[in-house]
Order: structure tokens, then C-alpha cells, then sequence
């Protein structure tokens, strides 16, 4: 995945100045024990700064300049006034565009009350969404009680995010009013500082997701970020001492401190939502996390529409910690129609054996490493190989994207596919955008899935709590089992296989569940809940 970090104005610079001293550090953290992993992070990230005063950016290199509307404020600032700034956007929309057009994803930061953040913002994730590029805009409002803006221009930072409402793309709206506290009063350049390096924080680690989606495949995020709403986004550390995993208490503080980000602009339901783990410990530790991140989003509802894409940055130097993206449930919304061509790497193989012969080239662009295979022509005369998939999570990937050739195997009778490993079916099952993919199989290959689970998917008969009873995996209900995965002090390893269950019984009908082997384990009738915690150290 290719990144632009783009600012615009200078309180947005400010803020992509600090994130990019926390990319750099973890650069060089990471060149000392994996150089090619800090090479690839290096070339998938690129930073600019955009702003209509040049004299601002005196500071930044000259290559992540980005000076717009040179004819139209002189390099000299669009003089706090919006609508200066949009004519200087228009003037230079040529360059801009061609900017966007080489990164699939585009993170736009920007402050209003002043000029060039306030007339920008909206205008630039507009053209990136018009080009069909996954955008994450982030927007400061800043105060009026608090005496950092006139009422006039607090309103016109008011009208940016109704602009984005009416649009309908997804905004990260921050409050500057929530920095202050009557109690302790502060200057302003202290309560920005404060509320800055947090916003940082958090976007470093929603880099590292970004920028390898093995665990989160793109159209995952094209459905976190569709619909209306505003985003939010929160870090907490969780950083215990090298070799030692991090206590219960420990736990639960980093989750509530990244969950309550009092800065940003909902507190409401949160929907489909993306939570980054970073940290070298156990998946009792994840299990834990990922428990009370959940316990959290449903509030004991019956029905909460808290649906977390999960992902792990195990590669991120120190300190580590919890980053969550989450969406404000405004009801079910289509995913984003997100054009990943800017990638330039395909999961289809046409002839793998000839292009792998000759070795694969490298296209390199501004901020781009991609791998591009380049296969031999057919002779003359003969007939143009059939393609063919890597793996079966590569036919899907092709499939989501509703490739021609892909869509036409998925009709058949389950052939053509030569490599169908169980484990890894196991955990393509288990993502969020494998339901659209099932829709579009035949029910050939429907059954002809659910046979290869059932062959290699084995599941540990656990006994967990219901009520006042213990009940085996297997006597459970659909709905027993989807009342249960909202357990917070459920261990991974049974959440794991209740989660599989209800995946299975969702997909195929509860009826598929009775053809899985239960596998006896041997504990209590009636387990403690500590004896439950031990479960994964002792079936690994």
C-alpha cells in the first residue's frame, strides 16, 4: 500500500511534523535490525506539505514542498482568508491531481480559522475521492470560547465539516474546546502540543496497517470508511518492561485511555471499526485486549453494530501500545468504490513458471515500491494461456474485485484452483469481506469449501459459562454462541473457535456445524474462569 501524508496549511503541518519525528525515529530503530523492513516503510509513506505561503515552510526539504498558487497569493499566503486559498487550489489543481493520482491512500490533515486549511480541505478530499483513492480526512476545529478565533472564522471551520456531511465522506473532526481545563489553564502553543502529539501517535500506528494489508485486506477498509459520519481515532500505550507481558490492570488502562479519545467529535455507536495491536507478547494479551476494546463498543446491547477489523504490527520498534480507527454508526452504508490500481501489483499469476524465469521487475516511483510481473506473449498463432491463481485467498482477493476471469471460475463446478490449504481457508473464512466473496461462488464451490474445513478444521470441545451452566462448544446455539463472543474475559483460543462456529453457521446454516470434529479437552466439569484464562498454554 502506497501513503500520502498531505497537510495543508500550517497547522496541519504542524502536526505532520510531528508524526513524521516518530516515523523517522522508528526508521532508524528499525534499520539497526531489519534494513529491508525500513527500506520498504521509507519508499510506501511520503510526506507533503501544501500551503500557499512558502516563507512557512522554509523548514521543510525542498522535495516535500508543495506550494500552490503562486500567481494567485504570491507565495505569500492566502492572508487568512479561505477563499483565497481555494482560487490558489484551483490554480495549481493540475499538479495536485497528478499528486493524488500515485497513492491509493490519502491522508489529508489540516486546522481551521485561518486561510489555507479552512479553503482547502474539503476541495483536496474531494478530488482524491473523484479519483476513487481511499481518503482520511482530519480536520481541526479550533475555539471560539476559548478565544483562538473570531466568531467569524469559527463558523467558516463549522462550514468545512458540513461540507463533508453533505458530501457524505467520513471526517476525523478534532475539538480544540476539549484541550482545555478551567482547573489548570494553559497557554495555547502547550494544549496544541498536547492534543497534537496524541493525533500523531495514533496515525503512526495506523501506518504500519496501511502499509502492509496481509491482515486487513483493501476492501475491508473501503466498507470502514463508506457511508456518513465522523471518525475517530485513539492510542494508548502499553509498553511493559522486555520479556514481561503486561498486566491485567495495565491492560484495561491502555484500552479505556485509547477508546476515550475526548478530543474528537462522536462518542456515539461506534460500526465497523479498526483496531492496530502493536507489541511482542502472547495472544492471551490480544485475546484481552480485543475482549474489553468489545465490552467497551457494545455497552450491553443485545444488537450492537460494532463489527472490528483486527490487525497486528509485530515489525513496530517501541513504545508499543493499541490503535483504534473506529466509525460512528450511522446505519448500513455500501463500501467505498476504491480504485487500487496505484498499487501496480496483481495477485493473478498468467504463466507464473515464465515470469518467475526471468526474474521480476522493479517499477519504482516517487514513494512507490511495487512488484510488476510481466509475462511472455503467446506464440503466433497459438492460444493465450489461462490464467491462474496463486492460492485460493488470491482467486478470492481477485473475485472481491470483481475480476472478469475470477467471476467466470467462481461459476463453475469448484475447478481450476490447483492449491487449497486448509489453515489459511480457516482464516480467509474469518474475514470481513469474505461474505461478499461466498455470495458470488456456485454452490459447487460453496460445498466444495465447506468440505475442505470440515477436513482440516478440527475443534477443541471447550467448555465455557453460560448462565449458571457450563455447555460444550458443540451444544451451543447460534445465538448462545454470538452472546458469548461479546464475553470480555473469554480466552483467545476459545474465541477464536466460537468465532469460526458462528462464521460457519452464518455462511453455510447452523446445520454445518454438526459436521465439524469436536475434539475433547481435558479439564474440570465446571471450569473457573481461571482455569479458562490457561486454556491456550494448554492446547498450544
Amino acid at each position: 500500500m502506497n501513503i500520502l501524508l498531505l497537510s495543508s496549511g500550517g497547522g496541519g503541518g504542524n502536526i505532520l511534523r510531528s508524526l513524521k519525528g516518530l516515523f523517522r525515529r522508528d526508521l532508524l530503530v528499525s534499520q539497526k535490525t531489519d534494513a529491508r523492513y525500513a527500506e520498504r516503510l521509507r519508499r510506501v509513506v511520503t510526506a507533503r506539505f501544501l500551503d500557499t505561503n512558502e516563507f512557512s515552510l522554509s523548514d521543510v526539504p525542498k522535495e516535500e514542498r508543495l506550494v500552490i498558487g503562486a500567481n494567485t497569493t504570491r507565495r505569500l499566503g492566502s492572508m487568512h482568508n479561505p477563499e483565497l486559498a481555494r482560487q490558489a487550489l484551483e490554480e495549481s489543481r493540475d499538479a495536485v491531481e497528478s499528486l493524488l493520482s500515485r497513492f491509493s491512500v490519502v491522508i489529508i490533515i489540516g486546522t481551521g480559522g485561518k486561510g489555507t486549511g479552512t479553503g482547502t480541505m474539503f476541495p483536496l478530499a474531494e478530488m482524491a475521492r473523484r479519483q476513487r483513492k481511499l481518503v482520511i480526512p482530519i480536520f481541526v476545529r479550533p475555539s471560539f470560547e476559548r478565544h483562538e478565533v473570531e466568531k467569524r472564522r469559527y463558523d467558516q471551520a463549522l462550514r468545512v465539516a458540513e461540507q463533508f456531511d453533505s458530501a457524505g465522506i467520513r471526517l476525523m473532526e478534532i475539538l480544540n474546546d476539549r484541550g482545555y481545563a478551567d482547573a489548570n489553564p494553559e497557554p495555547q502553543s502547550v494544549v496544541w502540543e498536547r492534543m497534537n502529539l496524541p493525533i500523531a501517535r495514533a496515525l503512526r500506528g495506523l501506518l504500519y496497517v496501511l502499509s502492509d494489508l496481509s491482515q486487513v485486506d483493501p476492501s475491508d477498509l473501503s466498507s470502514l470508511f463508506g457511508g456518513t459520519g465522523r471518525l475517530r481515532i485513539g492510542f494508548s500505550e502499553l509498553d511493559p518492561p522486555p520479556g514481561e507481558e503486561p498486566g491485567d490492570d495495565q491492560i484495561q488502562a491502555a484500552v479505556r485511555a485509547c477508546w476515550d479519545n475526548q478530543y474528537c467529535a462522536f462518542d456515539g455507536l461506534a460500526g465497523t471499526s479498526l483496531v492496530c495491536i502493536q507489541g511482542d507478547w502472547s495472544n492471551v494479551v490480544d485475546g484481552k485486549i480485543k475482549g474489553h476494546l468489545s465490552a467497551l463498543a457494545n455497552r450491553d446491547l443485545r444488537e450492537s453494530p460494532y463489527n472490528p477489523l483486527y490487525a497486528r504490527a509485530s515489525c513496530s520498534p517501541r513504545p508499543w501500545g493499541v490503535t483504534a480507527v473506529l466509525a460512528e454508526y450511522t446505519g448500513n452504508h455500501p463500501a467505498l468504490d476504491i480504485d487500487w490500481s496505484a498499487e501496480k501489483i496483481t495477485s493473478v499469476r498468467v504463466n507464473p513458471s515464465a515470469s518467475e524465469a526471468r526474474g521480476t521487475p522493479l517499477d519504482v516511483a516517487e514513494g512507490v515500491a511495487v512488484a510488476l510481473p510481466i509475462d511472455d506473449a503467446a506464440p503466433s498463432g497459438d492460444p493465450a494461456p489461462a490464467p491462474s491463481f496463486a492460492t485460493f485467498w488470491d482467486f478470492a482477493r481477485a473475485l472481491n474485485r470483481s475480476d472478469p476471469e475470477a467471476l467466470k471460475l467462481a461459476s463453475n463446478g469448484a475447478e481450476g484452483v490447483g492449491f487449497m490449504d486448509g489453515p489459511e481457508l480457516r482464516k480467509l473464512v474469518g474475514t470481513f469481506w469474505f461474505r461478499s466473496v461466498f455470495a458470488r461462488l456456485s454452490s459447487a464451490w460453496q460445498e466444495h469449501l465447506l468440505g475442505v474445513l470440515v477436513e482440516h478444521a478440527t475443534i477443541s470441545n471447550h467448555g465455557v459459562r453460560s448462565g449458571r451452566r457450563t455447555i460444550r462448544l458443540d451444544e451451543l446455539t447460534q445465538e448462545e454462541r454470538r452472546r458469548l463472543m461479546t464475553e470480555s474475559s473469554l480466552p483467545e483460543a476459545v474465541r477464536s473457535d466460537l468465532q469460526f462456529l458462528v462464521t460457519v453457521a452464518t455462511l453455510w446454516g447452523e446445520e454445518a456445524v454438526s459436521r465439524f470434529t469436536f475434539t475433547d479437552v481435558t479439564e474440570a466439569a465446571d471450569p473457573s474462569r481461571f482455569a479458562l484464562l490457561l486454556q491456550p498454554f494448554r492446547h498450544s
